[in-house]
């Protein structure tokens, strides 16, 4: 079990290690930052944030879909006390107008995005009636490309347990966002949890394409992972609806022990591979394959083991969890190895 207090302590003890992040950006496009260099990257970042006037207990909405961006600001935000609040990116109404009632809603609010994604909320803005909280939100706001130099290291922050690492916030889909508070005791507790239930060890490797704005994303596949020490693999998520073969071509390519994904994604897959047939996927290194994050098939489980049956997949690495934000992440999960099994009442 790890043992530490904090989310700055737990990516502090990965300094000696040789594993870190691989994002993958295609087929043959992908990069690794090792663990070290992801604590420097963040410090400097950081650095350049407290340029822009943020300090401890400031919030930063990350409205980023880049995820080397993504994982290097909330980190920088850790260290430097800043509390993380991460927004998917979306192109709706509904998207744009969220983030505006968020960022009313906090205290002391920051936006760390593009000018893409900024001159989209100037447009819903403008047809919204919505000028003069666009122009408190521009002041607010600090540009990803004003961020380039990156050569001095930030003042790190040593928080408490108690102390908020992040916020976490639901849909609002269907009535008012709702922010969902955690601290450091929270997340490292829900980690040590996660960790207890399946005895992951650094030698296992992670690869998710969840968004980092989503539990599962950020905590369940890349902070646990970090906390391990484990070797990660994160994937745009638009790249898996665009490719979606690609998702276990690249499991079967780096020996991935851990992957994920919602019963659509199960789905997605499938229908995709009525159309090509992967050849040459070994996919026997999978010991989990979480299905969580939305109700989960019993029947489309058995479908999509059975249709990778073949390629090496095992039928007891099925591992249907359930989880939610209000909780960190996880709250239920099987006993490893157990396999798919229902109750028909």
């Amino acid at each position: 079990m790890t043992d530490y207090k904090t989310l700055n302590e737990a990516l502090i003890a990965q300094q000696d290690s040789s594993n870190g992040v691989t994002f993958i950006e295609g087929k043959h496009e992908q990069h690794t930052v090792s663990y070290p260099q992801l604590y420097e990257r963040a410090m400097m970042m950081l650095y350049d944030l407290q340029q822009q006037g943020l300090t401890v207990g400031d919030h930063l909405i990350i409205l980023q879909k880049d995820n080397p961006a993504f994982v290097e600001t909330f980190w920088a935000c850790v260290f430097g006390g800043i509390i993380p609040v991460p927004i998917a990116v979306g192109v709706s109404d509904e998207h744009k107008g969220k983030l505006f009632r968020i960022f009313n809603k906090l205290e002391r609010p920051h936006l760390y995005t593009t000018q893409e994604h900024f001159d989209r909320l100037s447009q819903f803005a403008e047809t919204n009636n919505l000028h003069e909280s666009l122009q408190i939100f521009k002041a607010k706001t600090v540009f990803a490309n004003l961020l380039e130099d990156h050569a001095h290291r930030g003042q790190a922050h040593n928080p408490a347990e108690e102390d908020i690492a992040l916020i976490q916030f639901s849909s609002g889909s269907t009535s008012e966002p709702k922010g969902v508070v955690l601290t450091h005791r929270n997340v490292m507790n829900n980690i040590n949890a996660i960790q207890v239930a399946t005895n992951y060890s650094a030698d296992d490797v992670s690869l998710s394409w969840m968004p980092l704005t989503h539990d599962m994303g950020l905590l369940g596949f890349h902070l646990s992972r970090v906390a391990i020490g484990m070797k990660q693999y994160l994937m745009p998520t638009d790249l898996f609806s665009r490719r979606p073969l690609l998702w276990m071509e690249k499991v079967s390519e780096f020996k991935v022990t851990i992957t994920c994904s919602p019963n659509f994604g199960y789905k997605h897959y499938l229908k995709a591979l009525k159309c090509k047939m992967p050849e040459g996927l070994d996919l026997s290194s999978v010991r989990h394959i979480y299905n969580g994050a939305e109700p989960i098939s019993i029947d489309l489980c058995e479908q999509f083991l059975s249709t990778l049956k073949d390629s090496g997949l095992k039928y007891e690495s099925m591992f249907t969890v359930y989880g939610l934000a209000e909780a960190s992440l996880a709250v239920t999960f099987p006993a490893p190895g157990s396999g798919v099994q229902s109750l028909h009442v």
